[in-house]
């Protein structure tokens, strides 16, 4: 699928995310901001809407990934704290 050549996506807020101010301990937000920055950067100069649909089916990937990587901190966590309950 070619993007339209009349039409160039311009960069949207994911490229300024990277000013956000995170925790110095933030692994996966840190991780998200900064591709969910280059991903949006990559889309420069193809159509809007191409650009849109392809930016939802990664962004959402992303999201993905990053909810995965949370359960799995929260569930070694979790177990940490069941068997100091039982010591």
């Amino acid at each position: 699928m070619e993007p339209h050549p009349e039409e160039t996506a311009d960069f949207s807020a994911f490229s300024k995310m990277r000013r956000i101010q995170l925790d110095p301990e933030s692994v996966i937000g840190r991780e998200l901001l900064e591709r969910f920055a280059e991903f949006d950067e990559s889309f420069t100069g193809h159509s809007r809407i191409w650009a849109v649909v392809v930016k939802l089916i990664g962004l959402t990937a992303m999201c993905s990934k990053a909810v995965i990587d949370l359960e799995k901190q929260v569930i070694e966590l979790r177990r940490e704290l069941r068997s100091r309950d039982k010591a």
